[in-house]
């Protein structure tokens, strides 16, 4: 049952055993503490922005907008956070607060609008970055050393983002996907009639689903403001893109109804060290888009084809 539940996460879990071993021969010096914390800090952020966009792909949708709520929720920690620890603690609520309004937001238009998802968080995107822009206009803020330390720091070989990471899946995610709204999300992406016919409220469900994925997109821009200790309104774009990729790569289905946070969590980490994976090996800059992208690629396709040969051994497995 474990085997099965897990086995659209193994070929985002390997692709990311064996780029770690190929960088590890190229840069022995990531195996030091500071080498294994900047690295995990390299994919947390969008480790992040992935469990906000796998809730929502889990119904059956895509939401545009998480990069521009991450961008928006770092730009309004980074300009009021100040120094002082009562400060940072009244930010931190309040940009919770923003993120998860502009989830809401998102899963009222689309659950009582009737509109597409990807019609809608197109353009709550523009809008979201509209409004991180008016907060913060330039990249800048004030970020005290004490909040970046705890996010982004480590004890010996243990990186504190980790632990944040960690903590947020079990207080956070774990109870929502055990949660009677967690089996909704599930079955609404299944079979969105079905679960009416079964006495689901799809729009509610709907409506929530959005809402925690504004929530963890907010987690990801707190993080984010820790990490680079400001705040910019146009850094988004690239966690959209990337928390899609990382979705798909960790073996959950766009179509909605399958999918565990486990795989598309390996496959942020495994696409936010590509890059530094090519630097190592000496690839232009230039190339490293394209590469990148090609590399993508080549891994969907053979996760595809290493799920289905997987199910087929399962099916024979369980007779």
């Amino acid at each position: 049952m474990i085997l099965e539940r897990y086995k659209s996460s193994l070929t985002a879990i390997v692709g990311l055993v064996l780029l770690v071993g190929y960088y590890v021969y190229r840069q022995p010096l990531i195996l030091s503490p500071f080498g294994v914390t900047t690295s995990v800090n390299q994919g947390t952020t969008l480790a992040l922005a992935t469990l906000a966009q796998l809730v929502v792909v889990l119904t059956g949708g895509v939401d545009l907008s998480v990069g521009a709520i991450v961008a928006l929720t770092n730009a309004v920690a980074a300009t009021y956070m100040g120094t002082h620890p009562g400060s940072v603690t009244v930010v931190l609520i309040l940009t919770l607060g923003v993120g998860t309004l502009a989830g809401l937001v998102n899963g009222v238009v689309v659950a009582y609008g009737r509109i597409q998802p990807i019609i809608v968080t197109l353009a709550t995107l523009y809008i979201y970055t509209g409004c991180g822009l008016l907060v913060r206009p330039q990249p800048g803020g004030t970020v005290p050393d004490f909040y970046a330390n705890a996010l982004t720091g480590s004890w010996s070989y243990l990186p504190y983002a980790l632990v944040f990471l960690v903590v947020v899946l079990l207080v956070a995610w774990l109870p929502l996907m055990r949660s009677r709204l967690g089996r909704a999300i599930h079955a609404i992406g299944d079979n969105a009639e079905g679960a009416h016919v079964s006495g689901i409220n799809v729009q509610r469900s709907e409506m929530w689903a959005y809402t925690a994925a504004g929530f963890f997109a907010a987690c990801a821009g707190l993080f984010l403001t820790a990490q680079t200790t400001s705040g910019d309104a146009t850094v988004g774009t690239a966690y959209t893109l990337n928390s899609v990729a990382s979705v798909v790569f960790g073996g959950a289905v766009l179509g909605g109804g399958r999918g565990v946070a486990l795989g598309p969590v390996f496959a942020a980490y495994f696409l936010s060290l590509l890059i530094s994976v090519l630097f190592a090996s000496g690839i232009s800059p230039f190339y490293q888009n394209l590469l990148e992208g090609a590399i993508l690629v080549v891994v969907l396709a053979v996760a595809n084809l290493w799920r289905l040969r997987t199910r087929n051994w399962l099916h024979v497995l369980t007779g």
